[in-house]
C-alpha cells in the first residue's frame, strides 16, 4: 500500500469530497502500512447494530485501515465482525485480549476470532500494567499463548497496551512486542519525554489512544494534528456516526502541521485542563 492513497468519495455533508487523500505510516517493525486516522471500536457499544455497521462502512469506504476493538468492548468486536464478512481484506485488525494466563489469554482469542468472523487477525494487543507483568511473561502466562497463536497463523504480531507511560517505557525494553499502544494528546504527553523516541530506537510501531481525551479535548482537528505531527503511526478514534467518521477524514486529508500560534493555544487550553485537575491518568479529559 503506498504512503499515501485516494479515495473517490461522495460528498456527506459538505466534509469529505472526491479526491481524499489520507496518509499511511509503516506501523514499525510490522511492517503495516496503515492510515494515520485509525477506527476505535468502544463507541460503536453504544448504538444500533445497523448505525454501527454503516459507520464502520463508511470509515473503509474513505480509506481507514486499521481497526481497533476487543471482546471487552460490549456488541462492538461482533458489530465490526459483520463488517468483516465481506470486507475483511481491506484493513487490518488490531484487537486487545486479555488474561493473565496462556488458558485465558487463548479463550480470549479464540472469543475475538469468533467475534470478527476471521480466522486471524494482524495484532493482538495484551493489556497490562506493572504489577501483572511478570505473571503475563511468566512460563504459563498469557505471552505464552500468543506466541503460540503466533507460531499457529492466527496472530502476526503482539503488541503491548497500558495507561502507564513510565511502564510502557520499561516493557519495551523487552523487545517482546512489536507494537504498543499509549495514551496521547496535548495534554496528556508525557509519552514525548523518553518512551516516543525508545519506540523509534526499537523500530516499534506506535498507536496513540485517547488522542481526544475520551472527548474531553476541544478543538478535535487541532488535537488530532497535533498527535499526528509526533512519531505516531497510527491515532485510533472512537466514531460510532458517519458525520464523526467524515469530520475525522477531513482532518486527516492532507493535514497540516501546526502553526505556532495553534500550538501556543493547545498549550494554554492543556496547562488550563491540569490546573483544573480535569486530566485523568489514562489520558481522558473529564
Amino acid at each position: 500500500m503506498p504512503n499515501f492513497i485516494t479515495v473517490l468519495s461522495i460528498t456527506v455533508g459538505g466534509l469529505v469530497s472526491e479526491g481524499v487523500v489520507l496518509e499511511y505510516r509503516v506501523l514499525g517493525k510490522t511492517g503495516l502500512k496503515v492510515s494515520i486516522l485509525g477506527f476505535g471500536g468502544i463507541p460503536i457499544m453504544r448504538v444500533s447494530e445497523r448505525e454501527a455497521i454503516a459507520v464502520v462502512n463508511r470509515a473503509l469506504d474513505l480509506g481507514v485501515n486499521f481497526i481497533h476493538t476487543s471482546v471487552t468492548y460490549g456488541d462492538s468486536a461482533y458489530k465490526i465482525g459483520h463488517v468483516m464478512k465481506e470486507r475483511r481484506d481491506e484493513c487490518f485488525l488490531a484487537v486487545k485480549v486479555g488474561g493473565r494466563t496462556e488458558r485465558e489469554a487463548e479463550e480470549r482469542l479464540k472469543k475475538s476470532l469468533y467475534a470478527l468472523n476471521t480466522d486471524k487477525v494482524e495484532i493482538a494487543e495484551l493489556p497490562v500494567n506493572a504489577d501483572a507483568f511478570p505473571q503475563v511473561m511468566s512460563s504459563d502466562g498469557a505471552y505464552k499463548a500468543f506466541k503460540k497463536a503466533k507460531q499457529e497463523g492466527l496472530i502476526d504480531f503482539v503488541g503491548i497496551t497500558s495507561h502507564d507511560v513510565g511502564f510502557l517505557t520499561e516493557a519495551i525494553t523487552t523487545k517482546a512486542f512489536s507494537n504498543l499502544i499509549v495514551p496521547f494528546n496535548y495534554a496528556a504527553n508525557t509519552a514525548r519525554e523518553e518512551l516516543l523516541s525508545l519506540a523509534a530506537e526499537l523500530d516499534m510501531g506506535v498507536i496513540a489512544m485517547k488522542t481526544l481525551g475520551k472527548g474531553g479535548l476541544p478543538r478535535a482537528s487541532q488535537a488530532l494534528r497535533y498527535v499526528w505531527n509526533h512519531d505516531i503511526d497510527t491515532a485510533i478514534v472512537g466514531m460510532n456516526q458517519l458525520s464523526e467518521v467524515e469530520e475525522n477524514v477531513a482532518t486527516a486529508n492532507n493535514f497540516q502541521l501546526l502553526t505556532k500560534e495553534e500550538e501556543s493555544q493547545l498549550q494554554k487550553i492543556a496547562e488550563n485542563i491540569i490546573k483544573a485537575n480535569r486530566l485523568s491518568s489514562s489520558g481522558a479529559v473529564s
